[in-house]
């Protein structure tokens, strides 16, 4: 399995905000939907209230810990889908994804929402992996 990023000339170059806009899977493979994962923990508590970067480092855990379950690992993710109940925290969430993801950049869309599944909960990812 071989993810391609690619990045088509009409489109707006969105390198600097580590995402690309389009993602070719170049192999037979499996998907993995991988649900909305949030800052909870294994036990089932939140951790890091009022904490993005702390909820982002839980997150990301969760999402490794998801994509290792299906027999792959972060690099193996496609595509993210993001959602910040504050805007102001998209900076974190880049230096999350840089540190995360290194050089690889899925495609992802990001929005702003009023409220996650918690009142505490402030970020909220899903994922599609390809193995």
């Amino acid at each position: 399995m071989k993810l391609e990023s690619i990045k088509p000339t009409h489109l707006w170059d969105s390198s600097p905000y580590l995402f690309s806009q389009v993602v070719k899977v170049n192999a037979p493979s499996g998907l993995v939907f991988i649900s909305g994962q949030v800052s909870i923990d294994p036990a089932g508590a939140v951790v890091g209230e009022g904490d993005i970067d702390a909820q982002l480092v839980q997150v990301f855990s969760n999402l490794r810990q998801a994509v290792k379950a299906a027999g792959g690992e972060i690099q193996n993710i496609a595509s993210l889908t993001v959602y910040l109940k504050d805007i102001k925290h998209h900076r974190n969430y880049l230096k999350a994804i840089a540190n995360e993801f290194g050089g690889h950049c899925p495609s992802e869309t990001l929005v702003q929402v009023v409220a996650l599944g918690l009142p505490e909960l402030l970020v909220e990812i899903q994922a599609i992996a390809v193995l």
